[in-house]
């Protein structure tokens, strides 16, 4: 199973920026989906990658797709039996819109070849 995350992703742009609003500036219509991002990625609001928002947009679709492979991974009975008994693997993954490459990484962060 693959978490595909993708640069420069608008979810992810739009969750930190309304993140970095005062909440009476804050898009009713953003919420839902910020709610969903936003743990995965406000503790990198905190780094100095706050100053630049391309970095830290990249970061935090990395850091969106780990907590997601966490959650499939730690959040289901189901998936965790699949995964010690059958094999079955869930890896994280960013596709680059400007090369079209897909990168896996880890649990960490870190590309895997």
């Amino acid at each position: 199973m693959v978490v595909l995350g993708h640069t420069q992703c608008g979810a992810v742009r739009a969750t930190l920026e309304e993140a970095q609003q005062p909440v009476e500036h804050q898009s009713r219509n953003l919420r839902s989906i910020a709610d969903r991002v936003r743990p995965s990625v406000e503790a990198l609001l905190e780094t100095e990658l706050r100053q630049d928002l391309d970095a830290l947009v990249g970061y935090a679709v990395r850091a969106n797709v780990e907590v997601s492979v966490s959650h499939l991974r730690h959040g289901s009975e189901i998936l965790e039996r699949l995964t010690q008994e059958e094999g079955l693997m869930i890896v994280g993954a960013e596709y680059s819109l400007e090369t079209g490459k897909v990168n896996f990484f880890d649990g960490n962060g870190r590309a895997n070849s």
